[in-house]
């Protein structure tokens, strides 16, 4: 049986945003900035109709998993 992985989150601000896609066409979304253990801080942004707590945690919860699986690039300057 695989057990399901789960991440402690800390959610830092929600703030709403107009952007203007089209010409007079407002689109409002909600930018959610978290941070998880071990991880930098980061913010990730959900249409305000589609946001729900429950799509915001869905989100978060892939976007740890993606960024997770990234390879940092070390060099020396």
């Amino acid at each position: 049986m695989t057990e399901k992985q789960s991440f402690e989150v800390t959610v830092l601000d929600r703030t709403e945003v107009k952007t203007y896609p089209k010409l007079n066409q407002p689109v409002t979304n909600v930018m959610v900035t978290y941070v998880a253990v071990g991880l930098p801080p980061y913010t990730i942004t959900i249409p305000k109709d589609k946001w729900t707590p429950e799509a915001e945690k869905r989100q978060i919860k892939a976007s740890i998993e993606s960024r997770l699986k990234e390879k940092p690039q070390t060099y020396r300057v």
